[in-house]
This record gives structure tokens, sequence and C-alpha cells, in this order.
């Protein structure tokens, strides 16, 4: 999560409110009272809010009416938050099952930092492993038998190679398919599609990363 944050207050004028949002080209501010959270407003909470771009008023009677505009007037007051023992995957699934952009991150009553998809993104980079040299990725079908993974470690260890990542999962909506998406630190891909075959792994997919 974000510990750095910048937040406004519910008196902060809707002016100043667009000109951090540009500043630091973010969409959202966090709306506080001391390190309490009390809402949020973002770029469209602007919009939503702000004379249409067809009235007659000026660029100088919009920016007086933005100023005199607090934030408390525009912000939702409503918002989705989460802990910081929250785990990674329930915070993404808070984000996908609530479509919001992050999630405010609160210790009782103080906010103590933010988690948002671009975090969400760079964790699943870095299980994924550096994409700086060249390197293969493979989805393999699995048995259900215990072992596998080990198994698939000492096949490649094998090849005097190593995994780079390696990621198992269960398709519970296709009976409970289990495959693995391995990564590997060679850009021969033909060798390991036919390696993993004489081994009797199915292939769903092979992908190439080029340096």
């Amino acid at each position: 999560m974000s510990r750095n944050l910048i937040t406004v207050t519910q008196d902060t004028s809707i002016l100043k409110v667009k000109n951090l949002l540009k500043e630091h080209k973010i969409d959202q501010l966090l709306v506080v009272e001391g390190s309490k959270l009390v809402g949020i407003i973002t770029d469209r909470d602007i919009r939503v809010n702000s004379p249409s771009p067809a009235s007659t008023l000026s660029v100088h009677e919009l920016k007086y009416l933005l100023s005199e505009m607090k934030t408390k007037t525009v912000m939702t007051r409503k918002v989705f938050t989460t802990t910081p023992g929250t785990t990674i995957e329930e915070a993404a699934r808070l984000i996908n099952e609530k479509h919001v952009n992050s999630l405010p991150v609160v210790a009782g009553d103080e906010l103590v930092g933010l988690i948002t998809t671009c975090d969400l993104l760079n964790v699943l980079l870095d299980f994924m492993g550096e994409y700086s040299t060249p390197s293969c990725r493979v989805e393999l079908g699995l048995p259900s038998n215990p072992g596998e993974i080990a198994k698939i470690e000492s096949i490649i260890n094998g090849m005097g190679l190593a995994i780079v990542s390696i990621i198992s999962t269960i398709d519970e909506n296709n009976h409970g398919v289990r495959s693995a998406l391995v990564r590997v630190n060679t850009d021969k891909v033909d060798e390991l599609h036919r390696v993993f075959g004489d081994a009797g792994y199915t292939i769903i997919d092979e992908y190439r990363v080029e340096k």
C-alpha cells in the first residue's frame, strides 16, 4: 500500500482539489478530519457537479464558483475500506466486487494508507518475475496427484534451468481442473514443450518473453 497520501479536508475548495488532481496526475483524493477518513472525492464527482461546458459562465466566473464550492458538497461519504492485516487476495476481491479503483487502508479510525489497482498489478508483476531477461512461460494441465509442483521443478532442474516464477490454480468453474503457469529462464520454448510433453503433461499455452 501507499503510505504517503495526499489528502484534503471537507472545507477544501473544489478548485484546489482540481489543481491537486492535475498536479499529481491522480483521479481521486481522500477526505479526512485529522487522521480519520470521512470521504473520497474523484474527478468524476467534480465533473458531475460542475457547470456544463455549454454554460455562459466565463473562465473567471467558473474559477470563482469552484473556489467557493467545498469538498463536503461533492464528495462520496460511503467509502469501501480495508485494513493493514487484509490479504492481497481479499483486497483484490473487494476492488473487483465493489467496482472501485482503490481501497483506503484504516486501522481503527485512523487512515494509514491506500491500496490501488496499480499496487495490485505491481504485486502480480513481482510474482511473475523480472521481465528484463529472456525467458519463456508455459501453462501446464496438472493431474490432481500430490507432488506435481515438485515434479515440475525436478524436470526443469534436470534441464539445467531454473524456475523464475510458478503459479498453480484450480478452475472451480471447469470441474476443478488444475493448471500451473511456469516461467523458466530460457527462450527455448520448443525444448520445454518437448520435455514436458514427454513427461506426460498437457501444454495448455506457451509464450516466449523477449528482452
